[in-house]
């Protein structure tokens, strides 16, 4: 079993968890889930826990989240990436989230201080002067904004 992640981890995975619930609850988008498990696939099971997701609202079913896993991909998961975390590990994650229907993956490296937003085959880097949008969220609506700088500062 891997030991918990950090506390400076723990911080940047909330500060982008209520970021995106301010949004996605106010334009009345689906729900944000954090650590929560989405079972991406079966035989073998692949069973993911994004450090921040959002589920749209016509993914819902009816009578609200599952107990259990998530069956299938959220459409936006967030991995903070940790000091023993290996490349070929995160690019796996990713992997498996587009795979399996992710519209978007963030990738948050707090060493370089960067967000690299996956869309199927294309990815972009932001860096710490920067700002994510609607669009790299795959939100439908505009307004959404995430300044880097909001993400890595320490207080």
């Amino acid at each position: 079993m891997a030991p918990p992640a950090s506390t400076g981890h723990g911080r940047r995975s909330f500060k982008i968890g209520e970021a995106l619930e301010r949004f996605i609850s106010a334009h009345g988008l689906g729900l944000q889930t954090s650590e929560g498990g989405y079972q991406l696939g079966t035989n073998p099971d692949v069973v993911r826990a994004p450090d921040a997701a959002w589920l749209s609202a016509g993914r819902i079913p009816g009578d609200g989240l599952p107990e259990g896993y998530f069956k299938g991909s959220p459409d936006l998961a967030v991995e903070v990436v940790s000091r023993n975390d290996r490349d070929t590990d995160i690019a796996t994650k990713v992997a498996d989230y587009l795979a399996a229907g992710s519209q978007r993956v963030w990738v948050v490296r707090p060493q370089q201080r960067t967000v690299t937003v996956h869309r199927g085959s294309d990815s972009h880097t932001y860096g710490l002067r920067e700002t994510l949008s609607s669009d790299d969220a795959g939100f439908p609506i505009d307004g959404f904004e995430l300044r880097l700088t909001d993400i890595f500062e320490t207080t």
